[in-house]
């Protein structure tokens, strides 16, 4: 593939997250209206780094990764870094996804040079963690838990809305 087809791809993802992010309707959605996102858990299949298996990847992106490995077509995701799936540490939005690093057949992606294993999640159980971002296990924090009012476009496109 050309760098310029790359590229002019990449640049659609982008142009397709930041209406998602703007409105809450990703470019799937607006053609079925109130289409929930997808969400999945990543658990690490390499060894853990210290505690690395404590704070467990969550990814929200619109194409399921079915659709994502069928299609052949990288997209950008919303990556919210969870600490054992209770709290959310941290949110990046606008992070690519390789569709070459996804294995449907195994349930398998290759994320930052590390390779997990994956789950889908609930939307119920998405809105549980991003409706109460600070969670309920005490822990001691660097930086603040993102407040709910950064975390409305997410709940209100899990909402359906």
């Amino acid at each position: 593939m050309s760098r310029r087809a790359t590229f002019s791809r990449r640049w659609r993802d982008l142009v397709a997250l930041l209406a998602v992010l703007a409105t809450g309707i990703g470019p799937v959605a607006a053609e079925n209206r109130g289409a929930v996102p997808h969400a999945y858990y990543l658990f690490l299949a390499d060894a853990p780094k210290g505690c690395e298996d404590c704070y467990i990847p969550l990814l929200v992106m619109q194409p399921s990764l079915e659709e994502v490995v069928s299609s052949a077509s990288d997209t950008t995701i919303v990556l919210i870094t969870t600490y054992e799936r209770d709290s959310i540490w941290k949110v990046e939005r606008g992070v690519l996804l390789a569709a070459a690093d996804v294995s449907a057949r195994e349930r398998r992606v290759r994320f930052r040079d590390r390779r997990y294993r994956y789950q889908e999640v609930a939307p119920a159980e998405v809105l549980r963690l991003l409706e109460k971002p600070e969670g309920t296990i005490p822990i001691h924090r660097l930086v603040s838990a993102p407040d709910r009012k950064s975390l409305e476009d997410l709940i209100a496109s899990f909402r359906g809305r």
